[in-house]
């Protein structure tokens, strides 16, 4: 009989092995899968569901490196909420931030699948147009525009926000140009039209 009593111990704890084994990878597997939630938070706008800034900067860097190397046109928009400040002010954050989602989705939705979007700032939405010359990209412009001026943003208790975007259009000039070159020329024009308003 003390043989079997040690063979039960000996399977006790074998089995107690298991489970602490097993509990240890449950806890690694929720770790893992925790870190990858978060790794992918910082890649994705909580707001607006675009990427992000870092985001956009990094696949855009690597686009216009790309159309370099290819020779291909390159374009970039950026989109600037109209008189966000006052919005937000008017209608509080979140009348602000329903409109940001609104302008998000409109520019998401005047785009092609491979075409780049990301939040730029807190009220801007950076594009970057693969293949795309310069008047192409003021068509992309003038379609986003169209789109965000046509539907009022509706609050929860009935009022309606009439949005308007500025849009400013740049193309990659010569091939010494970067992303940062290109943005800075979107920027300036967003300038310019602002001044011509």
């Amino acid at each position: 009989m003390g043989g079997d009593d040690n063979w039960m111990a000996i399977a006790w704890g074998v089995a107690a092995l298991g489970w602490l084994a097993a509990l240890a990878l449950g806890l690694s597997w929720q770790r893992a899968r925790q870190r990858a939630a978060q790794a992918a938070n910082e890649y994705v706008d909580a707001l607006t569901g675009l990427p992000t800034r870092a985001a956009f900067l990094e696949n855009a860097g690597r686009e216009v490196n790309r159309s370099q190397r290819a020779g291909h046109v390159l374009s970039a928009l950026l989109v600037d909420v109209d008189q966000m400040r006052k919005l937000n002010e008017r209608y509080g954050t979140q009348g602000g931030d329903l409109v940001l989602q609104y302008v998000a989705e409109c520019c998401r939705g005047s785009v092609r699948d491979f075409d780049l979007i990301g939040r730029f700032s807190s009220e801007e939405i950076a594009l970057l147009l693969p293949d795309t010359p310069l008047d192409g990209a003021q068509t992309v412009a003038d379609r986003i525009r169209l789109r965000v001026m046509t539907t009022p943003v509706k609050l929860e208790d009935g009022r309606e926000i009439k949005v308007g975007v500025t849009v400013g259009a740049a193309a990659i000039s010569d091939e010494t140009d970067t992303l940062e070159d290109l943005l800075l020329a979107a920027d300036a024009a967003c300038g310019v039209v602002h001044t011509d308003d």
